[in-house]
């Protein structure tokens, strides 16, 4: 828990630090970035789930002429979730999902522009990091006495790599992702997954 407390102030420091940097900088860039798309599992996260949508919202600060920060989250609702084993007292049960799992952080963006002539076309490369949260809830059928929680949530840190083509106000995009999710809990199966690919579209104002 503390290094996710680090993460935090971390990244709010990094945010306060890009506030000052933009405060130099031209402001005629897009600051607003809506996102919808899909989620795609990959290698033993792939059991996991199926294909999911995606939605994200980030907000976007400039640090210097091509270099970007920008702030946010993006969520997905996973399909088809499977049960995972999760280790509760003596024995294993199985948790069902709550269809919820969202991932809250920071993009550092490269703007390569793409024509000479329109500043609107051009490509990012965006690395990214920041805290990832999948949720679960125990059976219904299971007794807990005064104390025990009932659900659990799947907490780790992620880091992502990505690519995005900019036209005008719309893009498109593919990000690969790592969330070590049994990495920081000992209750699940340490074998869960931890790889995704993000692609859609992206709107920006």
């Amino acid at each position: 828990m503390r290094s996710f407390l680090f993460l935090l102030i971390l990244l709010f420091s990094e945010f306060v630090f890009s506030q000052n940097e933009s405060q130099d900088s031209s402001t005629d860039y897009e600051r607003i970035y809506v996102e919808a798309g899909f989620v795609q599992p990959i290698g033993k996260l792939s059991d996991k789930f199926d294909l999911s949508p995606s939605f994200g919202f980030w907000f976007r600060n400039k640090l210097n002429r091509e270099d970007f920060i920008d702030f946010g989250f993006n969520f997905f609702i996973p399909k088809k979730p499977v049960e995972p084993d999760f280790e509760y007292r003596d024995s294993i049960v199985q948790y069902k999902s709550s269809h919820f799992a969202i991932n809250i952080g920071t993009r550092f963006a490269k703007v390569v522009p793409l024509s000479l002539r329109k500043k609107d076309f051009n490509l990012e490369w965006n690395s990214g990091i920041g805290l990832a949260l999948n949720f679960y809830k125990a059976p219904d059928e299971l007794e807990f006495e005064d104390g025990d929680h009932t659900k659990e949530v799947l907490t780790t840190f992620y880091l992502s790599q990505g690519i995005k083509l900019n036209y005008k106000n719309v893009g498109l995009q593919c990000h690969y992702q790592w969330s070590p999710y049994g990495l920081f809990n000992d209750k699940i199966e340490k074998d869960f997954g931890s790889q995704s690919l993000m692609f859609g579209i992206v709107y920006r104002q």
